[in-house]
């Protein structure tokens, strides 16, 4: 069976060392497709939980290696880090084989259109520099993470509860307004000379167009299992990984 191709794959939110993130259906999905170039948006290495389980798994081994081998087999990657993996963060662009680190780039589609990328998060400095509030939500989600294993291990055997994610959410829907957001966002992109943004940080999907402005959001590889792509025929739009085994 021929696989689909694509120019650009662009992927988000990872959580490698999350107890949650689904690498195994990620690397059937990039091997179930054929692409030119790899932009992996933030969070792919989760530090939040290395501080609380760190330890080399077998998981966090094959992704890790599955990702150096595409970039030594002539796929051009670029890993756009930033709040979960900002222990990485550099101010400056890395190059190595085939593969860039930075904190933010554009992206020109083959319809001549350009794309900010970034972690919304680096737009937020009040928060993303604010070290107290970074270690209070690390702490609180970890602590969650450790009760919620509990209840489903000891109480609920059967059927399994997640208030770990309801209150990573309540979190993030208290520092982050999405109404306040998008307005934010848009207004930044008017100072920018470009045609849209792939940017975002909350994991679940969108795509808009306001004031001429063409926005996407990648979703993430912890509930959607998800990505933007672009193939050939100049489309660029959300999928989901809909796993047929």
């Amino acid at each position: 069976m021929e696989k689909t191709h694509y120019k650009t794959v662009f992927i988000s939110d990872i959580h490698l060392w999350n107890p949650q993130n689904q690498w195994d259906k990620l690397v059937k999905f990039l091997d179930s497709i054929s692409f030119e170039n790899l932009i992996i948006i933030w969070d792919f290495i989760d530090y939040r939980w290395i501080n609380w389980f760190w330890k080399w798994k077998r998981k966090e081994v094959k992704t890790l290696d599955y990702i150096n081998n595409l970039s030594t087999n002539w796929i051009n990657i670029t890993y756009i880090q930033w709040n979960h993996d900002r222990e990485l963060k550099c101010s400056e662009k890395i190059h190595f084989n085939n593969m860039t680190i930075c904190n933010s780039t554009y992206y020109t589609t083959l319809k001549w259109k350009t794309y900010f990328i970034t972690h919304w998060d680096s737009l937020m400095s009040w928060l993303t520099n604010s070290d107290l509030i970074w270690n209070l939500w690390t702490k609180i989600c970890g602590l969650s993470l450790k009760f919620e294993n509990f209840l489903n291990k000891h109480i609920y055997k059967k059927s399994h509860i997640s208030p770990s994610e309801k209150i990573n959410k309540l979190i993030k829907s208290i520092l982050y307004s999405p109404q306040k957001t998008k307005n934010k966002i848009n207004k930044f992109l008017k100072h920018l000379d470009c045609d849209g943004a792939i940017i975002w940080h909350f994991h679940n999907p969108q795509h808009y167009s306001l004031n001429w402005i063409d926005y996407f959001n990648t979703w993430d590889w912890i509930n959607n299992c998800s990505a933007v792509t672009e193939d050939l025929k100049w489309n660029l739009e959300l999928i989901k990984y809909q796993n047929s085994e």
